[in-house]
């Protein structure tokens, strides 16, 4: 990557080979990646190319001791606690027989 920089009085536009239009405006700085952009602009006298940027990819790495957002989603549901052992058979009330109407 390249810086170039607009050292003209008035706004500069350029196409990069993907179609994307560049504006420089007077004393706009931009980073190039291209090199026939580069090359075109390096023959152009509007413009002042300054290279050793830094390398594209490198990042600040993985922060570190930093809270977690809170997630808008619904609670867990709480668990179902395990069944309760069957009464003992002595303590179970017993079923009255029905008996027919008259």
């Amino acid at each position: 990557m390249v810086k170039i920089t607009n050292i003209t009085d008035r706004p500069l536009y350029r196409r990069t080979p993907r179609g994307t239009v560049l504006r420089w405006d007077a004393g706009e700085t931009h980073d190039v990646e291209s090199k026939r952009l580069i090359e075109e602009l390096k023959a152009s006298n509007g413009f002042k190319v300054t290279g050793g940027v830094n390398k594209k990819d490198v990042g600040a790495g993985v922060k570190t001791g930093v809270r977690r957002p809170k997630s808008n989603r619904k609670p867990n549901k709480s668990k179902v606690q395990e069944k309760v052992d069957k009464l003992a058979k002595g303590l179970k009330k017993s079923k009255a027989k029905k008996g027919k109407a008259d």
